[in-house]
């Protein structure tokens, strides 16, 4: 019943002020879903959060009235945070052994500034987390005969919301070190429920009627975001564990990170400081507990993710949405060790000065779509431009809002090289109104 409570709580919270910050990937995506094109709804990065999304909206969101694919996403991502939600409050429950100081630290994670905003933002990395936070609860604290089968299932089902999971694979062997009969039947169930799936949209969807260099292209992912979709890694240089380790605190509090530069009253920095120091003591009061196997798994698991993460986008915040999981841990196992009455105490005030700072700072300020200034731009070029008109951008947010929001035709301009560009619009411009972004300004062209 407490793990419902935790869900239901934070997907009340998550539903009642939905976004309009509208990142650039859940766009695209919602505008995949509703081009219908099977291929569209699998990406080699993550391969099934559209997939499942197309789904939700066609069968439960469209019934209810909801007839746009984005808004149907932002839902079916914030069930799914909920829902990885109670699997954090079972693991977390087991180790801190009361029920309530675990509620109030479960929805204190729940609040946290990368998580709260890529729990109503269409992204994919909530699906990610729903299957991870289950593979903990069941690698941790579940006692059935089954456990390493639904360990390794769950496993791949984080690994088929996103391909960064597979990094959880050495925290896990850690925890089965010893075991060689748990860790094959691990091994065996993760594997087999990822390749299985990947083998069948590759040979179903993916692969027919498309040539071999399509095929590289679709597997290399995100790495091959490049005009000629040549293999590029995200590298930041030397700089990148310094990178990753700055971006703690952003992903954590909306202080570092405010929606559209929300000015923060001294008051409000007060409740920063005090989020910031409750946190901070129990991770590491609970991180130097020893000998204690959760400490060492937590701490592997924060230090895998973040060394792969300083060399590829280290300033990325939606990749930390996890670390909810291993600093719940260690905040836990340092509650564990105060008497009840300051549980309550310290688990009520973490929930409440995050809420509260993390809500003024980011969820308040995303709620209000005046304050996303290229949605607002978006409306009133559609409102003094004629209808047949074709823009011209270098792609990005203007472009796909341009498409999903206004449905006018728009190209990005990286796509085509400078020349065919010029003779392409040369040719527009006889029938249609040819406009160009430039910087900030859109000019016609004559």
């Amino acid at each position: 019943m407490i793990p419902f409570l935790a869900a239901a709580l934070s997907l009340s919270l998550y539903v009642g002020i939905p976004s309009t910050l509208w990142n650039f990937d859940g766009v695209a995506c919602a505008a995949a879903l509703e081009l219908g094109q099977p291929a569209y709804f699998f990406h080699s990065n993550h391969l099934f959060y559209a997939f499942f999304g197309y789904f939700f909206w066609k069968w439960l969101a469209l019934p209810c009235g909801i007839t746009r694919a984005l808004p149907a996403l932002q839902l079916f991502t914030s069930l799914c945070a909920a829902a990885g939600l109670a699997g954090l409050f079972r693991v977390l429950r087991f180790l801190l052994k009361k029920d309530i100081p675990t509620l109030l630290l479960t929805l204190g994670l729940s609040v946290t500034a990368a998580f709260w905003v890529w729990s109503i933002e269409a992204q994919v990395y909530a699906l990610g987390f729903l299957a991870l936070a289950w593979a903990t609860y069941f690698l941790i604290a579940y006692p059935g005969s089954d456990k390493y089968i639904w360990v390794g299932l769950l496993h791949a089902g984080a690994i088929l919301g996103h391909v960064l999971h597979v990094l959880w694979v050495i925290p896990a062997l850690y925890w089965m070190w010893g075991d060689r009969k748990a860790i094959q039947k691990y091994l065996a169930f993760a594997s087999l429920g990822t390749a299985i799936p990947y083998v069948m949209v590759l040979a179903f969807v993916i692969a027919p009627g498309r040539s071999l260099a399509r095929i590289l292209i679709w597997l290399k992912g995100s790495a091959a975001l490049t005009p000629d979709r040549s293999w590029a890694w995200h590298f930041p240089g030397p700089t990148g564990p310094w990178l990753w380790l700055k971006s703690t605190a952003p992903a954590l509090w909306g202080s570092f990170w405010p929606y559209q530069n929300t000015s923060l009253s001294t008051e409000m920095w007060m409740v920063a400081v005090v989020s910031i120091l409750i946190m901070t003591a129990l991770v590491l009061r609970g991180g130097w507990q020893k000998p204690d196997k959760v400490v060492r798994f937590g701490w592997l698991w924060l230090g895998v993710y973040g060394l792969f993460l300083s060399t590829w986008e280290p300033t990325t915040y939606c990749y930390r949405m996890t670390d909810v999981i291993p600093l719940g841990l260690l905040m836990a196992l340092g509650l564990k060790s105060f008497e009840p009455k300051l549980q309550w105490i310290l688990s009520m005030v973490f929930l409440g000065t995050t809420l509260t700072l993390n809500a003024a700072t980011r969820a308040l300020p995303m709620h209000d779509a005046t304050l996303n200034e290229v949605y607002q731009d978006t409306l009133s070029l559609s409102k003094i431009t004629p209808a047949d008109s074709l823009y011209i951008t270098p792609g990005g947010v203007p472009w796909i809002y341009l498409l999903y929001f206004t449905g006018r035709t728009a190209w990005n301009a990286n796509s085509l090289d400078s020349k065919r560009l010029a003779e392409a619009i040369h040719k527009q411009k006889r029938e249609h109104p040819v406009y160009v972004l430039e910087g900030q300004k859109w000019r016609k062209v004559p």
